[in-house]
């Protein structure tokens, strides 16, 4: 056993691979991609910080635009935070295909339901 209780330890290959880019991480089995380094994961968090500020100042442009107009930049950047968040943070993006695409048919299928229940709640005039 290692010092950290398990039985599995890195193989000479995989060390010496990666002390000469340990920048680089080596691909998990059913990876398409590399998987992230942790500075992408922060560039990411950081792109996330900005747009999460954009959406917080645009909420203080009420009466300044049109409110349609605001409703759909808040939700297109409402959009891209969702699509960064699944892609690099839930790992879709390094992923098989066929995972973002259950995840993607979930998604159609969770607005299929909600948006019918959602106008049965509209109050017709």
């Amino acid at each position: 056993m290692t010092e950290t209780g398990t039985d599995i330890e890195p193989s000479e290959e995989l060390s010496r691979e990666l002390e000469h880019h340990p920048e680089e991480l080596p691909m998990l089995p059913g990876e398409v991609r590399p998987h992230p380094t942790p500075r992408q994961y922060v560039l990411i968090a950081l792109v996330l910080v900005v747009i999460t500020a954009l959406e917080v100042g645009a909420s203080y442009l009420d009466g300044d635009i049109n409110s349609n107009l605001l409703i759909v930049v808040l939700l297109v950047m409402a959009a891209i935070k969702f699509f960064l968040v699944a892609a690099w943070y839930m790992h879709l993006r390094t992923d098989k295909p066929m995972f973002s695409r259950m995840f993607v048919i979930g998604l159609f299928l969770a607005g299929a339901v909600y948006f019918p229940v959602l106008l049965s709640f509209s109050v017709l005039d």
